[in-house]
């Protein structure tokens, strides 16, 4: 760090150290604000449904759910069609040219510029490609959608990584009233070869790359008649031998087949509201995925909430990089496109220059908008962190010192313009420095990932929560909330209630009932329990799986989600327990493996980027044992801090790195307020990563817990057994 700005931030911290409270507010006017808070009531997020305050809608509910953006726009077709006229000249997808693998080692994918095409272009090359799937044969779906299987090719599947042509598809098939059959493209050769049989699905877009892979299983999908390439992610000098065909099947570059589109033979056929649009397959986290039907008039309630709730606005940048084919990503662009705004396409690993030469997306693009998962924000943070830790003992404890200034300041409703100059400006640089806001879903946030991910962009973080099954739209966090661990407030267009779940407990041992007004804490509550959701964009339910959905969606409209939730005083929601993911332990007793590994993923000794940690336990044990990602990095640091010497399996097997991290766990679990029963007994190293290509990890980054255990069986069993006789 220069001296000059070591020595500002010295001084600057002297000063505010000395009654930071009052310092901090006296240069930044923040007691304006602070007599605003004081005057202000706590807002009210949402209110009862009848006399049962367990049972909620947001509160500016108007006695009706919101069912769409505007007049006459209620399909998706009708959506995109007037984002079309409406941003004609404005810039729409652009994507980096793919130039190879740089020569760095280790080797990056090289960029060179970006190619941007306009919103009118992009509208073009749907209906042309929509005509070109009629003249392929497929046929417009049925205008009332049901859960039974497919009888005619009205379906195109994509298996295919996250680009422009992935957008550019789905809008041409709705152009016509054709369904989009999404499919993982880490899931493997099996998953598409279900999803063809079942949907009976004639045309497929998929990569390059994958020709080979598509056309050796071939016979397997009796029904598959046209095969659409892309060559996103390949070189121009890249050679990729396109296999001779069955005959009967054909073959088509992505160009090709859009200028092969008649559109005054086929002009556009708009589907109806009840039609159909998206068979979406779940990552299969646990199981065989299921296919979630989703309606036009589902997906578009969906998008009207969102926006509300997102605050987008014409004119903002998106970063594309999460799997298209799950609803987050999926509902995220069909909100931007809806309002008008710019989405670049990246992947997740190129995002930074530790993956892209000469500079990374983030870099390239400066995205105003960003969603992640949470593992995405942890693998920022500890990439903060790490490079803090390079830095001198005084430029650490000033930065240290500026977090927590600033953290305080912003949790009281205003800034720290000096520390945002000195400090913050450096680490804004690193996700574009013009980030304004940033969502993270797909699963639960971590409190401390959320407040460090804050301070350190200075925008509103904040999380969502949904499911397949709500089309990604449940609850959005106001930005306004500071708070962490909050899913957010209901949107727009669903209502909620709590179901009681007698045979399910909390940490002090009392059920979840909707009628508490205390939870383990103390807060005061509008009850607890299973959250039952009902709404406009809950899906019709699961393809051709009548008892699967039975199960969840009941005959009065609510959906099952398996998540045990409370209402806050204020109205908004908080996850609090997941039913499912509950294991009972040998005395009977309930731990919550995904908050463990959350609790734990904190440590700087388990490596996120490698996948994480890995939690288990079973009736058979008594104590649940882990085993994880060990951040070598950082196992190699302390070796030479405690005089540990070696390479780094040498490492990995002294007892003085164990006994270290197990009380760093133990640390993390304390913060973080786990019980004694989810103490960890014992843990398994490695520095093999887990990844969606071997299975380890679904295409969304969350964790194949039977996937792990399978492939390191002799590991697993070895700590299994000491929680076994724990």
């Amino acid at each position: 760090m220069h001296v000059f700005h070591s020595m500002t931030l010295y001084f600057l911290f002297l000063f505010f150290y000395i009654q930071p409270k009052k310092q901090i507010m006296i240069l930044t006017f923040g007691w304006i604000h602070a007599i605003q808070r004081f005057l202000s009531s706590e807002p009210i997020r949402s209110v009862p449904v009848g006399d049962d305050p367990s049972h909620r809608v947001r509160t500016n509910f108007k006695g009706k759910l919101i069912e769409k953006p505007g007049d006459n726009l209620d399909t998706l077709y009708a959506l995109i069609a007037a984002a079309f006229k409406k941003y004609a000249d404005q810039k729409c997808l652009g994507t980096r040219e793919y130039l190879g693998m740089h020569t760095l080692q280790p080797p990056v994918k090289k960029f060179g510029d970006v190619k941007w095409k306009s919103y009118k272009e992009v509208g073009d090359m749907s209906v042309k490609f929509g005509a070109a799937l009629r003249g392929a044969g497929l046929v417009p779906s049925v205008d009332v959608a049901t859960l039974d299987k497919m009888t005619t090719p009205c379906s195109i599947a994509i298996f295919e990584n996250t680009c422009a042509e992935w957008l550019i598809a789905s809008f041409g098939a709705f152009s016509q009233a054709i369904i989009v059959t999404t499919v993982y493209s880490t899931l493997g050769m099996d998953a598409v070869v279900d999803a063809v049989q079942d949907g009976v699905i004639s045309a497929m877009l998929c990569n390059k790359a994958n020709l080979g892979v598509l056309i050796k299983r071939i016979q397997d999908m009796p029904t598959l008649k046209t095969i659409i390439y892309t060559n996103d992610c390949i070189a121009p000098d890249q050679k990729i031998d396109i296999p001779v065909p069955p005959a009967g099947i054909k073959i088509v570059a992505f160009e090709e087949f859009i200028a092969s589109g008649d559109t005054t033979k086929y002009p556009p056929n708009p589907p109806k509201p009840s039609s159909m649009a998206v068979l979406m397959y779940t990552s299969g986290s646990t199981g065989k995925p299921k296919g979630v039907v989703i309606t036009h008039a589902q997906i578009v309630s969906a998008i009207a909430a969102g926006i509300i709730s997102l605050g987008i606005r014409a004119g903002d940048v998106y970063l594309g990089y999460l799997p298209l084919a799950h609803i987050l990503e999926l509902m995220a662009e069909f909100c931007m496109i809806t309002v008008g705004c710019t989405i670049c396409y990246a992947d997740p690993k190129t995002l930074t220059t530790k993956g892209a030469y000469p500079i990374g997306a983030l870099e390239q693009y400066s995205p105003t908008i960003m969603a992640g998962v949470p593992k995405i924000y942890d693998v920022i943070k500890k990439g903060i962190e790490a490079k803090v830790a390079t830095s001198s003992p005084i430029a650490q404890f000033l930065v240290k010192t500026a977090f927590q200034v600033r953290s305080f300041a912003l949790r009281q409703g205003y800034d720290t313009p000096l520390f945002k100059v000195l400090v913050f400006k450096k680490f804004a640089k690193l996700v574009g420095g013009k980030l304004r806001l940033a969502l993270s879903g797909g699963g639960p946030l971590n409190n401390e990932v959320q407040d460090f991910i804050r301070t350190c962009f200075g925008c509103p973080f904040f999380q969502g929560y949904g499911l397949t099954e709500t089309c990604a739209g449940l609850t959005i966090q106001d930005p306004k909330d500071l708070r962490s661990g909050i899913a957010g407030q209901l949107l727009a267009s669903v209502e909620v209630k709590l179901l009681s779940t007698p045979d399910i407990s909390d940490k002090a041992g009392k059920p979840y009932l909707s009628t508490d007004r205390k939870d383990v804490n103390g807060n005061f509550i509008y009850g607890r329990g299973e959250i039952l959701v009902k709404g406009g964009n809950i899906a019709l339910g699961y393809y051709n799986l009548p008892d699967k959905t039975s199960e969840v969606f009941r005959s009065d409209g609510f959906f099952h989600t398996g998540d045990i939730g409370q209402f806050m005083s204020d109205g908004s929601i908080r996850i609090v327990d997941r039913a499912k993911n509950l294991v009972k332990l040998k005395g009977g007793e309930y731990i919550a493996i995904e908050n463990m590994e959350m609790a734990y993923g904190n440590s700087t000794f388990v490596d996120a980027i490698a996948g994480g940690i890995c939690c288990y336990g079973d009736g058979d044990m008594d104590r649940p044992v882990a085993i994880m990602q060990l951040n070598v990095a950082v196992a190699m640091s302390w070796a030479k801090e405690h005089h540990v010497s070696g390479d780094v399996e040498t490492i990995m097997k002294s007892k003085q790195l164990y006994q270290a991290v197990m009380a760093d766990l133990a640390k993390e679990g304390k913060k973080a307020g786990l019980s004694h029963l989810e103490g960890l007994v014992a843990i398994g190293l490695l520095t093999e990563p887990w990844t969606p290509e071997n299975g380890c990890l679904t295409a969304a980054n969350k964790l194949q817990r039977r996937a792990v255990i399978d492939k390191f069986q002799v590991l697993f069993e070895a700590v299994k057994q000491e929680g076994i006789f724990a």
